[in-house]
């Protein structure tokens, strides 16, 4: 929680925002610039350097969505209200949520093949995609900040 005690912050950086779509406008292309000698004129190894291209593109191009598209957050709790900001590179959008709606608040483990799992403190929302936390190092601090969400929800 922020400084208010009121505030929460999902963020996604302008810095982080840049790095994802250059790192993913570089993967889009480079396959197809260097490997292109491999396909034309056609032989027999065109299709292979085609699947490194097309497989090199793919990544890419998911590299470049996810720096141009993914929002950075702001849960605001305030009287019987959370309010859910998230602000895109074209603009702002806001949803209010009324106290009543919120179906539950949990905690939820996202398991990771390296290293230890995350968790996540998430709000459940009737008819609408649950809100969750950043990831968090332990099931303790996981369960502090569902507590957090609990007390500013009642």
């Amino acid at each position: 929680m922020e400084d208010d005690g009121k505030t929460y912050i999902l963020p996604h950086h302008t810095i982080s925002r840049i790095i994802f779509t250059c790192a993913g406008l570089f993967a889009l292309f480079m396959p197809a610039y260097e490997l292109w000698r491999g396909v034309w004129p056609l032989n027999i190894t065109s299709p292979f350097f085609g699947f490194i291209i097309l497989g090199g593109m793919t990544v890419g191009a998911g590299v470049t969505y996810a720096g141009l598209i993914a929002p950075s957050g702001a849960l605001i709790f305030g009287d019987q209200t959370i309010t859910v900001e998230r602000d895109f590179l074209w603009g702002k959008t806001r949803q209010v949520f009324r106290n009543q709606d919120i179906f539950s608040i949990s905690i939820r483990r996202q398991d990771q093949s390296e290293g230890p799992d995350d968790w996540y403190a998430v709000i459940n929302i009737n008819g609408a995609p649950a809100l969750n936390s950043r990831p968090l190092a332990s099931e303790a601090a996981a369960q502090k900040l569902a507590g957090e969400f609990q007390q500013l929800t009642t």
